[in-house]
């Protein structure tokens, strides 16, 4: 799970990773807290401390 850092970023499950054509990859994110909202990020992007922060993944 990660914390997109900002305002509005809410925290994101990564549900796929693909490669583009030319071979760079990208995560699909689902939100945690609306199943229906994706987003597809370079996986550098997701990895950028800057952008993003690892958090704990919750037990419901």
């Amino acid at each position: 799970m990660f914390r997109k850092l900002g305002p509005g970023g809410g925290v994101w499950q990564v549900i796929a990773v693909r490669k583009d054509g030319l071979g760079t990859q990208h995560a699909q994110l689902q939100r945690s807290d609306d199943h229906k909202t994706l987003k597809t990020l370079a996986v550098s992007t997701l990895l950028d401390p800057a952008q993003f922060e690892m958090v704990a993944e919750t037990q419901d």
